[in-house]
C-alpha cells in the first residue's frame, strides 16, 4: 500500500477508535510520518493487549509498521516510548485546537506530537514544545525545523514564559 494511503487508513482508524471531533486532528495524523519522529527501525512495540509483556520487535523498517495504534520504543532501556495515538489524539481533540491557537507540549520526546499540534494550529498558531533530555531536544529540533511556529525548549516547563528555563 502507498504510505500516504496507508497513514490516511491510520488516520481515520485513529478518528474511529478515539470518535475525534477535530477535522484538522484526523489531517494531521495523516500528513505526518510517524516514523520520520522516530529512531530508525525495527522498531519496538507495545499494543493495548501487552500487559505486561515485553515489547515486541518488528520484523523490518517498513514505516507502515508504526502507523498503527501502538506506542513505539524511543530509548527502551530508559522505558521511553512514543505514546499511542488514539489516547495522545484523543486528548489533544479535547484542547479544541484551531488554526491560530497556541500550544504548550511538555515532555516532547522526538516531537511527532508536537508536530501534529504544529499541523493543527497551522502557521498562524504557535506550539512550544519541552523535554528535559538534551538529545531528545535536538532531536525535535531538527525534526521540527521546517517548521517556523514550534519552539522547542531544553527545560521541566515550570518557569514562566519569557524566562530561561531551569535546563537551557
Amino acid at each position: 500500500m502507498d504510505p500516504v494511503l496507508h497513514r490516511q487508513f491510520f488516520a481515520e482508524e485513529i478518528e474511529t477508535v478515539a470518535n475525534l471531533k477535530t477535522r484538522a486532528l484526523v489531517e494531521a495524523f495523516a500528513a505526518v510520518p510517524r516514523d520520520r519522529f522516530l529512531p530508525p527501525g525495527p522498531w519496538l512495540l507495545r499494543g493495548e493487549m501487552d500487559l505486561g509483556a515485553p515489547p515486541r520487535l518488528t520484523p523490518d523498517a517498513d514505516p507502515r509498521r508504526v502507523h498503527h495504534n501502538v506506542v513505539v520504543g524511543i530509548d527502551p532501556a530508559r522505558m521511553l516510548f512514543n505514546g499511542q495515538p488514539a489516547f495522545l489524539a484523543l486528548l489533544i481533540d479535547a484542547l479544541t485546537l484551531r488554526p491560530g491557537s497556541r500550544a504548550l507540549h511538555v515532555g516532547c520526546g522526538l516531537g511527532y506530537y508536537t508536530a501534529i499540534l504544529a499541523h493543527v494550529v497551522g502557521p498562524s498558531g504557535r506550539v512550544v514544545a519541552h523535554d528535559v533530555d538534551e538529545a531528545l531536544v535536538v532531536g525535535a529540533r531538527a525534526n521540527l525545523l521546517s517548521t517556523r511556529w514550534v519552539e522547542v525548549r531544553r527545560g521541566d516547563a515550570t518557569t514562566p514564559f519569557g524566562r530561561s528555563t531551569r535546563f537551557s
